[in-house]
């Protein structure tokens, strides 16, 4: 019993549409305040679209005997831009270790790196009834091994992510080696959280 993860460009180029759609339907994130969480959104109604534009490459994560959709994840050859404005608030050891790896231009100062840009477990009833459980730090480890292995072919220094300001969403993050930078909000209002690619284990 295990995992198998198929790219979202690997069924495009082998099941019908319809097909793909209704896999991607089976996932359910946790819904807050009788709302559909962003996870959930992305996979329904944009992965598709942000593949086939190459905008960011979606995995999904199965069980393997049962093919039960655990979880998945979408990751982004994105630089974490930041404004002249909020770069010169960051402390002098954030500028000094951000300035080896990127540039100003403008009023904007991007830095180059990898973007997890959606990530999420499935709480759909059919994975009820699957005998193997996903933990939100492997499917973490999933996405950062993948970023770990584009990072030896298209050199980044460095992988970042955006996170709602809930204590449990910090610290999980945390924990795993990401590091927030502090007074500084993506422009989507949510915390910004990176960490160094590298081989360390995790």
């Amino acid at each position: 019993m295990g995992i198998r993860i198929v790219s979202l460009e690997d069924l495009l180029e082998n099941l019908r549409g319809e097909t793909i759609q209704e896999i991607l339907n089976t996932f359910k994130s946790i819904h807050i305040a009788d709302q559909t969480h962003e996870v959930e959104e992305f996979l329904h109604r944009k992965a598709i679209i942000f593949q086939k534009t190459a905008t960011a490459s979606t995995y999904l994560v199965f069980e393997k005997e049962s093919s039960i959709l655990l979880g998945y994840f979408s990751l982004a050859n994105k630089p974490l831009t930041i404004s002249r404005v909020d770069f010169e608030s960051l402390s002098r050891t954030q500028r000094k270790r951000f300035s080896k790896y990127g540039r100003l231009i403008g009023e904007k100062f991007p830095i180059n790196s990898y973007l997890i840009g959606q990530i999420g477990k499935n709480y759909s009833r059919e994975t009820e009834r699957a005998q193997y459980v996903l933990k939100g730090r492997e499917l973490l480890a999933l996405a950062y091994d993948y970023v770990l292995a584009a990072s030896r072919l298209i050199k980044a220094k460095y992988v970042w992510l955006e996170c709602e300001n809930i204590t449990v969403l910090r610290n999980f993050y945390q924990d795993f080696g990401f590091r927030e930078i502090s007074n500084f909000q993506s422009e989507n209002g949510l915390c910004v959280f990176i960490r160094e690619i590298s081989e360390v284990p995790h």
